[in-house]
């Protein structure tokens, strides 16, 4: 971020010299020095805004793939449960083998 605000610049006083510049010139060109330094602080601001929006809705991305995986995953567990519940149940009952 910038070490000068608009503030800044508008209250910003030089020491007057007999052979000086004009004031009245120095003044309107500080004056859109610091049009030109609040619109470029709102331009960052809305980019900080927007660059926040988007990491969010990575987040949202990543969090609802990891859903979908997690949801994946207890499903393939709950079908490895029954296969196993499966085998248990034909080793407890070992003449089903031979029918």
């Amino acid at each position: 971020m910038p070490s000068l605000t608009a503030r800044e610049i508008h209250n910003k006083e030089f020491k007057r010299a007999v052979r000086g510049y004009d004031m009245d010139e120095v003044n309107h060109f500080l004056d859109q020095i610091i049009k030109d330094y609040i619109e470029f602080e709102k331009t960052m601001q809305a980019q900080s805004v927007l660059n926040e929006h988007e990491r969010y809705n990575q987040i949202e991305q990543l969090l609802q793939q990891l859903l979908y995986d997690v949801q994946q995953l207890r499903e393939e567990n709950r079908q490895l449960r029954e296969q196993l519940k499966g085998c248990v149940n034909n080793i407890d009952h070992p003449q089903q083998f031979y029918r």
